[in-house]
């Protein structure tokens, strides 16, 4: 159903997490653009606690974020799971092994976001630091890296370990730039959360947005 046939097309701005620009986000943004050429889609890229206030500002009318955000003022929905898979340069020590044991990566470097980005603790690097607290890695030798784009290289040129979202991955894997670390505790998921304001008036243009989006992030 397209909320379009009832309502005039227009321009609608979508609050976004920079890291989900490099995931199977952008397919679902195109098809939207194919099927609706009469909306003028608008992007704003922010921290997930920023997303969540420029919906609430309306400067945004939806946003993707990570987690749930607490405020009651935002209706909030987990649209995808984003897995996180621990990788490494093909030409890492451990690059082709078939089992890799927590006490081998002791002393090893990771490649992460700070963990906090202008002053915010973002949900994506409390993931990451929990998950590596988790297998008993509670203080690790982080190189903080402030672009998924740039962590991606620094892993390939060996530079550290990495948790990065599976959804941004698959060419680098694919080509084998990039190798999976057969850890299978170091795996770890992150809810992607379209987030809008409750009770806020929501243009056909919106709505459409919102169906789309909510049609599952996980696709190819």
């Amino acid at each position: 159903m397209s909320y379009l046939t009832f309502a005039e097309a227009g321009a609608v701005t979508l609050a976004v997490v920079g890291t989900l620009a490099s995931t199977s986000l952008t397919k679902r943004l195109r098809c939207f653009r194919e099927e609706h050429p009469g909306v003028d889609l608008r992007i704003r890229k922010a921290l997930s606690l920023e997303v969540s206030a420029l919906v609430l500002r309306g400067d945004a009318a939806l946003g993707l974020r990570y987690n749930l955000d607490p405020n009651h003022s935002l209706a909030c929905s987990t649209v995808h799971q984003e897995s996180l898979l621990p990788l490494c340069s093909p030409s890492h020590r451990l690059a082709k092994a078939r089992r890799v044991h927590l006490r081998e990566l002791a002393g090893e470097r990771w490649v992460a976001f700070p963990p906090r980005i202008s002053g915010v603790h973002e949900p994506y690097s409390s993931a990451v630091e929990q998950r590596l607290a988790a297998v008993g890695i509670a203080t690790p030798d982080i190189i903080p890296i402030d672009s998924l784009t740039a962590q991606k290289r620094m892993v390939e040129a060996d530079f550290g370990l990495a948790l990065l979202p599976e959804s941004s991955v698959r060419e680098e894997l694919k080509v084998g730039t990039l190798c999976l670390l057969p850890v299978p505790a170091l795996r770890a998921t992150i809810p992607v959360v379209l987030v809008q304001r409750r009770g806020a008036f929501l243009s056909g243009a919106t709505r459409a947005l919102a169906e789309e989006l909510s049609g599952g992030l996980a696709l190819a």
